[in-house]
């Protein structure tokens, strides 16, 4: 039960250096646990939620890129522009290998990110929004960066939801910064190690003419 016990340790994990240090130690075995072992499968269905909606030359950013399971699933989806972004300079060094990302870059959700505003036509995220990993502050910057009438799509925890998400959702579309397109039912998450956790899927479309930051 040792790749079970990694896992219990980044949900538990409260300081961002701690973290990053469990990630980057982990980076070579990440796919064969998340992926391969407990059969992990949110990153297929952001892509596949936003896959209607772009065009193949979309300009998208995989943000908490992790090991780069996004960013693969993106372009086996016939996606062709997929930048990179995580804490984790281990991580980012196994997504870098996989040959899918045209730019890959270091930055942290829930602090100021290093891209123009209005720079992507979608924003991903799969596996971030979970206990002790990236604060319902990120979506400012993520909203940001992205067009007006662009994309943000994410899982999110649902079995213990990380507090303060559905009321930042709320507020963000009370300020007419985004709008809701979609939320999938819960679903069985991590079934080959962790058969009780569920994630849901979320999509928003960045309000086009939004007010400025």
């Amino acid at each position: 039960m040792v790749k079970l016990d990694i896992l219990q340790k980044v949900y538990e994990c409260r300081d961002l250096d701690e973290l990053r240090g469990i990630y980057d130690s982990w980076a070579e075995t990440y796919d064969s646990t998340i992926s391969g072992t407990m059969s992990y499968r949110g990153h297929e269905y952001i892509v596949d939620a936003v896959r209607p909606h772009l065009g193949d030359d979309a300009k998208i950013l995989d943000a908490g890129a992790g090991s780069g399971m996004v960013g693969l699933a993106a372009s086996l989806a016939g996606f062709t522009h997929v930048d990179a972004m995580d804490f984790s300079a281990g991580m980012l060094e196994v997504a870098r290998d996989r040959g899918v990302y045209r730019e890959i870059r270091p930055g942290v959700l829930g602090e100021a990110l290093d891209y123009p505003d209005n720079t992507y036509d979608a924003v991903l995220s799969s596996g971030v929004f979970t206990p002790g990993h990236a604060p319902p502050s990120s979506f400012d910057e993520i909203i940001r960066i992205v067009k007006p009438g662009g994309l943000v799509c994410f899982t999110l925890r649902h079995d213990q939801t990380p507090p303060g998400f559905i009321e930042k959702f709320d507020e963000l579309a009370k300020d007419g910064l985004w709008q809701q397109v979609r939320v999938s039912e819960p679903f069985q998450s991590m079934p080959g190690g962790e058969p009780e956790i569920r994630h849901r899927t979320w999509l928003f479309r960045v309000t086009p003419g939004r007010p400025s930051a």
